[in-house]
């Protein structure tokens, strides 16, 4: 399992927070297959979220973690009624909000998210509320304030890697698919520039094209053993190859973003 990975995320204080609760918290759960390493990742996921701190995104916070919850996780693996995702909906953002909690001491840009995101949870507050201070949610270990406090500072955002043991067969699912509005010979001109580059290293064996572009057509459940023909068709229209300039657009709009955060809570820009 993850814990044989020496998973930091599982050993952190937020896990032992998530684990504590999840003996109570998963009683009240009839008709969702859930654990308590699924509502860490969301949990995770959701604390991500709000460090993101983009226009209006804390306002629909629930809406989010509702969609994601149902589209992301039960409606592929569980047929489940609408008290129990409204429940665990719920239950996802006052643990979040517990967390986020801790760090409001001494700032004044913490406080004023927290005041949006209470404010965007609408008619689902008292819910969530009564959630958040019942005693089934005991955020108050000292060190998971120390963990809290560092993690929503830090630039860091976890990924489903940090929460999964993708070694497990049972969690080897397909979590994101190539856009339809994305050229597919684009991303094929992705995956060779940066296996021409060195990007890539084989675990067994010699490491070819071929397994290559299968390992990443896997990983999107997609076959894309026709990389060949798509590159050299591709290959007569040179100048509409435009790709690595909107790569390269797309990470200046990363990096704008992120020293504009940065600059919201009065720290210096990373450039």
């Amino acid at each position: 399992m993850a814990e044989e990975r020496n998973n930091k995320l599982l050993e952190s204080p937020l896990y032992t927070f998530v684990a504590k609760g999840w003996v109570k918290w998963s009683q009240k759960i009839v008709s969702l297959q859930a654990g308590e390493e699924d509502f860490l990742l969301y949990l995770v996921w959701a604390l991500d979220t709000i460090k993101e701190q983009d226009v209006g995104i804390n306002a629909g916070l629930r809406d989010r973690v509702y969609t994601g919850l149902r589209d992301h996780f039960i409606s592929q693996h569980f047929a489940s009624n609408k008290p129990d995702l409204d429940y665990l909906t719920n239950l996802v953002c006052a643990a979040a909000l517990a967390c986020f909690g801790l760090t409001l001491t001494d700032s004044q840009e913490n406080q004023k998210i927290y005041s949006e995101l209470v404010s965007g949870f609408g008619e689902h507050w008292k819910d969530i509320k009564d959630l958040k201070s019942s005693a089934d949610m005991d955020s108050s270990a000292p060190e998971l304030k120390e963990w809290a406090v560092a993690y929503m500072a830090s630039d860091h955002f976890s990924t489903y890697n940090d929460v999964i043991d993708w070694n497990n067969d049972d969690m080897a699912e397909v979590l994101i698919h190539r856009a339809s509005s994305f050229d597919k010979v684009d991303l094929y001109r992705v995956i060779m520039a940066l296996y021409e580059i060195g990007a890539f290293e084989s675990v067994e064996g010699k490491l070819t094209k071929t397994k290559v572009f299968k390992a990443f057509g896997d990983m999107l459940g997609d076959d894309f053993s026709d990389f060949q023909n798509n590159l050299s068709a591709g290959s007569t229209h040179k100048n509409d190859i435009d790709i690595f300039k909107r790569l390269e657009e797309g990470l200046e709009q990363f990096e704008t973003k992120k020293d504009k955060k940065l600059e919201r809570q009065g720290k210096q820009k990373r450039r």
